[in-house]
This record gives structure tokens, sequence and C-alpha cells, in this order.
């Protein structure tokens, strides 16, 4: 038998066996992990492969030189000589191109040692608008100087540079970048003179989730990505392209672009907003005083008693039935108002009130009756409370003006000084009898009419004669009336370092004279604010009719003394001698010799500035037009496309810029040619293809006119003025019922487009006589519209002169009578 023998293994022989085993999945093990690096090793790879690469393309961009200037000043060499101009694209970088506004045109020289050196901060009331040649800016720097020799910087005199470093539509968020740059130049002196755009401006509440605006940290953070990388700026770019491609552009609107954004006076987001203006006030104070430069903290004015909330809104929770109690007794109250019972009247708005007092517009009402019966101190609580719970906040409400005293007085050791702007106005409201800045100071909400101007501009002077002792002219302490001012070294009386001290009076007549300020200016600019208030916000507006009823009276007026007047050159050439390179001061002067015929003299005016300010491109956009009038073409594109100027235009800007100037003028032939060149570079150019239709009713060529009308329509079918057009194009082929169909149909699109309303008024009573209907109704329908084209252009001789006729036809003549005399008044 055979015996088997079982070997047992050897104990010692299995643990090696085991132990090489898991050796080899230890090593296999740790060579998985030598080959797949940790998770952070990775992460960090990635985010570290991720900023080399955007910093290759943040590279690549800046070589190629891709991005918009991101300072406030640009560079430039003009004769031999380094100056810095002001960036006329900056704001850019915060709002979308079609929205933004440009600063004024500024340069800096080199600056010398007796140059006291002032920059401006703020929106569009620092700025000057509707025209800062007469704003705040223009009228200090005038009375700064107004005791200067012709050769005062040569005798070591102290002369007065005021550069207006505020721009429309900004808010503080946008200041605080542009007092940065401003240090980098010389400061003497910051002027924060802002507070009205805080809510509505780049980076505003409306803009913003509450989560995301309530950190400043994560406002920044967006404005360094789209102003400061360039990579930023070129996605900003491409998604901008996208967004418009195929689409008409986006035009600046004004005021109406923000009837959306209605902010009510308990939104969680103005504790935000306040809180950020306070911030960014804190960071330009801190910009100056390391600079070296004072500050002065101006308070906000803003038109109360003339000017009615733009926006109101119920409060929350009310039901149907309140608010329409709430209804009945406000519109009895208007009732009464209007009727001279303003006793009865706040009767029924206490009523309305115990209902629901944040309404804005019934404060306003009830400030409105007690101003009239005498109580003037409970009638300014109820009109500034009218402010503050406005919901269209386009004006500093009384917590902004609060923070602003009390950033100048904590900042008092870093060479704050407050001007309270506001109190000072209302001071000389009051000795004027009047019963409060309003109509004879403001032109609207904000911005201050010549007047106004000149007494911050004013106002700002003594402040700066106070806090810095190298401003030479000293100040009539007490006489606040007066301002004693230095003599020039060597002339008469300068043993005495005086000369008799000007009045206030007697300063602001120097300063109508010095910027040549006149009826056709003052004319100017009321017809310009009497446009604006015929659209929304100020369409709206509790007492619109009336204003804009007072408005059209003093345009009137002014009117019939320009008729009577003679405009003299006298007054142009002596301006000028005293600031040979104004660009505002000569410009105006070509303009009169242009309209006087000396064509060739205005050509040369221009040439003599460009000589010493190649850069100056309003002046060149006078002189291309000048060219153009006189037939030369070319030599006004070759003006408007030089090399000498950093804003100098490209050959299809220029031919847009002239064409629309030969538009306005009637220039149609010039014209024609213009954009027929246009075309052919841009074919599908809406405004290229209407102005050639424009063109075409001229020469009558009807076939071309549809075929170009009939293309922008299929391109923008919501073009107004295609449709316009069209009714033009059917009232000449003598189709009244079609061309009053296009008429309306643009009225519908556009109620405020005067031309609009004057095409559907003629067609609608052309069509009551030719087609079926009651013509009397017709007739009644047509001279609304013409009444209403009118009302929205006071101007218009054409309207009045349509009036005429048909008041003619139907016989009443004194209604004739009335039209023929606005008709030749205009003409």
């Amino acid at each position: 038998m055979t015996v088997v023998r079982q070997v047992l293994p050897n104990r010692s022989d299995s643990l090696n066996a085991m132990k090489r085993k898991t050796d080899s999945q230890g090593e296999k093990k740790s060579r998985k992990r030598a080959k797949r690096p940790a998770l952070a090793i990775r992460l960090s790879v990635a985010v570290l492969s991720t900023i080399i690469f955007l910093l290759l393309i943040e590279f690549i961009l800046w070589l190629g030189g891709y991005g918009q200037p991101r300072d406030f000043f640009i560079r430039w060499k003009a004769a031999g000589e380094t100056v810095y101009l002001s960036n006329q694209r900056y704001c850019e970088h915060f709002v979308p191109k079609e929205l933004s506004r440009a600063p004024e045109s500024s340069v800096l020289y080199s600056k010398k040692k007796s140059t006291i050196r002032i920059f401006v901060l703020g929106g569009s009331a620092a700025y000057g608008d509707p025209e800062p040649a007469y704003g705040f800016c223009r009228q200090l720097e005038v009375l700064l100087n107004e005791h200067l020799s012709g050769d005062s910087q040569d005798s070591g005199q102290n002369s007065f540079e005021v550069i207006n470093a505020a721009v429309t539509s900004m808010n503080s968020h946008v200041a605080r970048r542009i007092a940065k740059d401003c240090a980098a130049h010389g400061p003497d002196i910051f002027i924060i003179y802002m507070g009205n755009n805080e809510v509505v401006g780049p980076y505003g509440p409306p803009t913003l989730p509450a989560i995301l605006y309530s950190s400043r940290g994560f406002i920044n953070a967006c404005i360094t990505a789209k102003k400061e990388i360039r990579i930023g700026q070129l996605v900003k770019n491409f998604s901008r392209a996208l967004r418009t491609s195929g689409r008409p552009g986006k035009k600046w609107l004004g005021m109406e672009a923000f009837l959306t954004s209605q902010i009510t006076h308990d939104d969680r987001k103005l504790k935000y907003c306040y809180q950020h203006f306070r911030d960014n006030i804190s960071d330009i104070i801190q910009t100056a005083f390391k600079s070296g430069a004072k500050t002065i903290l101006c308070t906000v004015p803003t038109n109360i008693q003339a000017c009615a909330p733009l926006g109101s809104k119920h409060k929350e929770g009310l039901t149907k039935e309140q608010i329409s109690e709430w209804d009945q007794h406000f519109k009895k109250g208007r009732e009464l108002e209007l009727s001279g019972d303003f006793e009865a009247a706040l009767a029924q708005y206490e009523k309305a009130g115990a209902i629901d007092e944040q309404y804005a517009e019934l404060a306003f009402c009830i400030g409105k009756c007690l101003n009239a019966l005498g109580r003037t101190d409970e009638a300014m609580r109820e009109f500034i409370e009218a402010r503050d719970l406005d919901t269209l906040r386009f004006r500093a409400d009384s917590r902004i003006n609060n923070i602003i005293q009390k950033a100048a007085e904590s900042q008092a050791r870093r060479g704050v000084t407050l001007l309270d702007i506001e109190k000072n106005l209302e001071k000389k409201a009051d000795g004027s009898g009047s019963d409060g800045p309003g109509e004879e100071i403001f032109l609207d909400h904000v911005h201050l009419n010549f007047r106004g101007n000149f007494l911050a501009a004013y106002a700002a002077m003594q402040a700066i004669r106070r806090i810095l002792p190298l401003a030479s002219a000293p100040v009539a302490e007490a006489a606040p009336a007066t301002v004693g001012l230095a003599i020039p070294n060597g002339s008469a009386g300068a043993n005495r370092g005086f000369i008799p001290e000007y009045s206030e009076q007697e300063l602001f007549e120097q300063s109508l004279r010095r910027l040549l300020y006149d009826d056709h200016e003052q004319y100017r600019l009321m017809m310009d604010m009497y446009r604006r208030k015929t659209m929304p916000p100020f369409a709206g507006q509790i007492n619109h009719d009336k204003e804009l009823a007072g408005l059209r009276e003093a345009l009137f007026r002014l009117r019939r003394d320009i008729k009577a007047s003679n405009d003299s050159e006298d007054k142009y050439v002596k301006a000028i001698e005293r600031a040979p390179f104004d660009s505002y001061l000569n410009s105006r002067y070509g303009q009169f010799l242009l309209k006087n015929g000396r064509i060739a003299d205005a050509i040369r005016s221009y040439e003599k500035i460009l000589k010493a300010q190649p850069f100056n491109m309003s002046i060149r956009i006078a002189l291309a037009q000048a060219l153009v009038q006189s037939g030369m073409k070319d030599e006004a594109i070759e003006a408007l496309t030089s090399q000498e100027t950093p804003y100098r235009y490209s050959r299809k800007d220029a031919l847009l810029m002239l064409g629309a100037y030969c538009v306005r003028n009637g220039r149609f032939p010039e014209a024609e040619t213009i954009y027929q060149e246009l075309n052919r570079l841009e074919p599908g150019n809406v405004d290229v293809l209407i102005n050639l239709a424009v063109a075409g009713l001229y020469r009558e060529d009807f076939d071309a006119i549809k075929r170009g009308l009939d293309k922008v329509l299929e391109i923008q079918p919501e073009s107004v003025q295609a449709m316009i057009n069209m009714g033009n194009y059917y009232a000449k082929k003598n189709q009244p019922s079609e061309a009053q169909k296009w008429f309306a149909k643009a009225v519908q699109a556009d109620p405020q487009n005067y031309l609009a309303q004057v095409g559907l008024g003629v067609q609608t009573i052309r069509a009551g006589i030719t087609l079926r209907g009651d013509p009397v109704e017709q007739l009644k329908k047509g001279i609304g519209h013409i009444t209403k084209a009118i009302l929205l252009k006071p101007d218009f001789a054409e309207g009045y002169q349509v009036l005429v006729k048909i008041y003619d036809k139907l016989g009443k003549e004194d209604e004739a009578k009335k039209y023929a005399d606005l008709r030749d008044l205009f003409q």
C-alpha cells in the first residue's frame, strides 16, 4: 500500500509570499499615485494655466493696441509740445457706447508755477448742461481770472484753470476714478458738485439685484473688469456686437430711458446707495489729500418749487376701494386748486393723505396751496417731502445733501471745505422777493440757468479765495455783494493794490459779455429745454401744460426782441481779444460770419485757431461745415480725418456728419452726392437710405424713393422716419388716404414727432375732402394734429402757415392773423 504524504506549506514561506504580494500591490498603487498627482496639485496647475493663458491674451491685446484708453486724459503731441486732452470716449467704460456722453473738451498744458489748477467733478449740473459754454465751470474761471492782465503769468500773478471733469449721467462710482486720473496733473483744488445721479447713474440701484448691489466690492470688480482689463473690453465689445447684430443701434433717450427705473423712498437698495456715495466721496477726498489739493464739497441745489415730481407711486397694501377713494379726493383737490380755492383744496388733499400720504404729487400740490396762502415754511417742508418721495430719482434728496455736509465736517482736517450752494441759492431767492429758487434760477429739475450758474460760481470763487492764500484777489468779507479785485502790476492805482470793488451785478454783466451770452443764445437754449420738456418724464408732470405754456410765451417774447435787434460784430471781436483761442467764442464768431455770408472769413478764422490747436475737434467740425457750405467737400473731409487729432473721424463718419449738415441746411444736391457715396460704402445703412429718399423727394424721383423706403422698412419696420417719408411719398403722388395711413403709423410709434403730427393733420383734412365721410369731423381732427405739431415745435413756421390757410378758407380772420403773426415771427 502506497502512502501519500501531504506536505504542509511552511508557515514562514506563506508569510513571505503574502508579504511579497502586498509589497507588489503597494508598489502598483505607489506607481499609480506617482502617475496621478493629488487633486490640489491638479487644480493649482489648471488655475495657473488659465491665468497664464489670460495674461498671454492680455499681453497680445496690449501689443496690438486693442481697447479704449483707460484714463480720463489722453497724452498727445502737438507742435512739439506734450499736452493732455480729455478722453471723449471715457464713459464707454461704464455704459454702452450709444448711451455714453462725452466730457467737455479740455486741454492740459504743462502747469506753470503761477497757475492754480481746479478740477470740477460731478454730473450734468456741474458739467453745465444744456450748454457748458455758460455753465458753472466756465463762469467760475471767468470770475477768478477777472483781475488778471494780459501778461499776468509773465508778471508772476496767479492765474486760474478750471477743468471741467464732470460728465452727464455719471455718478460717484465714475467720479472717484476720474479724480485719481486728475490727481496726476497737479491739482490745487477739487470741487465736488454731485449727487443727482446716484440712483439713475451707472451701477445704480435699478441695475443690480439687492444682494449684488449691496457689495461695493462687487461693483468695483465689475468696473475693473470692463475698464482696466483689455480682455474685459473684448468680451464687452463682442457681446455688444452679438446683441446689436442686424438691429438698429440704440439712441440716447436722455431721462426717458429711466422711466422703468422707479425707486420708492423705502426701497432697501437706497440704503446701500447712500453708503456707496459716502464711501466714494471719502475716496475722492483721500485722493485729493494725497495729491496735496484742497477739496470743496458742494451741496446740490434742486428745483423743488417749480418742478413737480417726475414719478409717484402709492404705498403698498392699499385696496382698490382705497385707491379709488384717494383718486376722488385728489381729483377734487386739483379742481379746487386750479380754481384758486386753496383752503378747500387743502381739505381734500388732507383726506387723500389720510389714505396714502406717500404719493409724491400729493405733497407737491399741498406745498403749492400752502405757498399760495403765504404759509411758506410749511410749503417748503412739503416741497422737500415731494422731492424725497419722487420715484424717478433724478434729484439729490435730503439724505444725499446730509451725507455731503457730514463728510465736510468729518474730513475738515484733510483740507475739506463745505460750500452750501443749496442754501446760498435759497438766500438769493429770498432776497429777490420770489417764493424760492425756481424758474428764475433753474432751467428744469436740477440744471441751472445762466444766472443760477453765475451765483453758484460766485459762491465758489469766494470759498476759493478764503482757502487759498495764493489767490491774489482778496474777498470783500464786509460786503458780500462786492468783490475787491487786485490791480495788475504796473497798472494805475497799483500803489493802493486795489481797484474799486465790483458789485455782484457788475460781475454778472461782465460774465454775460465775456461769454457772449445774449438773447440769441438764451433763445437757443430755451428752445432746447422746451423740446426736452415735451418728452417723458417731463410730459407726465402734473403742472406740465402750464409750464409749457409759460415757456412758449417766453420764447415768443425773446424772438420778438431778437427780430428787433441788430447783432454787432464788435462784441465778438472784443470777447476774442481777451481769449484769442477760446473754442466757444471762436465758434460763435464763425457762426456770425457764416450767417452774414462771409464764408471765406469764417474759414480763415477757424484755420487760425487750428494752427495753434490742431487737435481742437470742435473747431475742425465748424471748419468742415464752412468748407462744405462753400462747395469744398474733399477739403471738409480732410479736416475731419486729419491725423493731427486723436478724435479724427473715419471717412464714413465724416460723410455722415457732413450729409446731415447739408440736409439740415436744405442743401439737398450736396447731401445726395454724399449719401450716394455712403450707400456704396455701406449699402444697408438705414439712415443713409432714408436721407437718399429725402433728397429724392426734392427731385421727384418717385421710383427711387419707393425702392429706398421699402428697403428701409424691410430692414427696420419700426423706423418712424421711414414711415414719415413714405407718407410724404404718397402725398406727393396725390394719394391722401395712403399718406394718412403712414403718418398715422408714425404718430402711433412716436406721438412727440412734430413732422408726423403735421403730416397726419394735413392728409386727414385732404382725405376728408376727397373721400366719403364727415369732412367737418376730419377737419377738426386734422387741425388738432397740426396744433399738436406747433405745440411740440413752437418755431415751426410751416405749421403756422398751414393753419393760416385753413382759417382763411374757414373765414376766421382773427385766428388766421394770430397764426400769420407767429409764422412771420419765426420765418
